[in-house]
């Protein structure tokens, strides 16, 4: 009896403002124009961890005597979550032959948490056990355009849309990249949304089976 196929495993990461969300949407709709089954999904996860940390990432959630969140509590809720994530909701779908698509996965926590841990190795120990994505696509973009546009698109403020730290992180990023657990190709992600989506399809299609 033939096996069924795998699907593929795509995350998509960058900065906030970076365009993940607009490519990870489209990618799965370019997906699906090809005949294949595509999921798409995001972290924080719609889990209970994930639905956690959305109102910690917002401050609608804070710690005790209302103090923002230990940083390493924070990373500790989003390797869980992501553990979560990967067993109840990506892997199944996988083993059916679906590809999943992620908005953000273990690279951010190797940026993010990183940065406010200040301790990678604990980080990237943290994630140790999460299964990496086939493709990690990073969408190259300069902080200072990256928050012009999330702050143009929502005046919303989530813990780690500031300047410097998200300077911080564009290096982080540049680090985690180079640890090389994530098989990782860069998008130059500053040019048109129509121009990044075809060079995301170009790096996609070297992985399709």
């Amino acid at each position: 009896m033939r096996r069924r196929r795998r699907g593929i495993f795509l995350a998509l990461e960058g900065l906030d403002g970076a365009g993940t969300t607009t490519q990870a949407h489209w990618l799965a709709g370019w997906l699906r124009e090809r005949g294949r089954e595509a999921h798409l999904t995001a972290e924080p996860s719609r889990g209970p961890v994930g639905a956690i940390l959305r109102q910690v990432l917002s401050r609608r959630v804070v710690g005790s005597e209302g103090q923002d969140f230990d940083a390493g509590a924070v990373a500790l809720l989003f390797a869980a979550d992501r553990l979560d994530h990967f067993r109840s909701e990506i892997e199944p779908r996988l083993e059916a032959g679906v590809d999943v698509v992620s908005d953000r996965y273990v690279l951010s926590s190797l940026a993010y948490q990183a940065v406010s841990t200040g301790d990678i190795r604990w980080v990237a120990d943290l994630n140790r056990k999460a299964p990496p994505a086939d493709l990690t696509l990073f969408l190259g973009v300069r902080p200072a355009v990256a928050l012009g546009r999330r702050y143009a698109a929502s005046s919303d403020r989530e813990i780690y849309e500031v300047p410097a730290f998200q300077r911080r992180v564009e290096r982080a990023y540049r680090r985690a990249i180079r640890l090389g657990r994530e098989r990782v190709v860069e998008i130059p992600g500053d040019r048109r949304v129509e121009e990044v989506s075809r060079l995301v399809a170009r790096a996609v299609e070297r992985v399709l089976r």
